[in-house]
């Protein structure tokens, strides 16, 4: 696609900043519920631990959590990270229908689209 140079330059900076905004936002929303479900889990447990599938939950999110983190240096990378990880996480827990939350989490990739659409590497 062609762009003028003036809405090229608005995209760029739409998509970078937005998109790092965003992922600023969604890692302090998914940090908080990471930090709930690790003092449930690990600090009143009693001294057990939790089962396999509560780790493998546990991983999935913090991976999330570190895609959200990596999106403020590498844009793609991150983006990767993050939609792989939170179809782990949400595809884990089991819903009966989808949760539709999950995709707060591409609000930040689709703002870095419109910047590599722009042709901003």
């Amino acid at each position: 696609m062609a762009f003028s140079t003036s809405a090229r330059s608005i995209l760029v900076f739409s998509g970078k900043w937005g998109g790092r905004a965003t992922a600023v936002l969604l890692f302090v929303f998914w940090g908080a519920f990471f930090v709930e479900h690790l003092s449930e889990w690990f600090l009143n447990a009693g001294g057990h631990y939790p089962p396999a599938w509560v780790w493998r939950q546990m991983f999935a999110h913090f991976a999330m959590l570190a895609g959200l983190a990596l999106m403020w240096k590498w844009d793609r990378l991150g983006s990767l990270v993050v939609s792989i990880a939170t179809v782990g996480f949400f595809g884990g827990i089991e819903l009966s229908s989808f949760p539709y939350i999950a995709l707060l989490n591409l609000i930040p990739v689709v703002l870095f689209s419109l910047r590599w659409i722009a042709g901003e590497k």
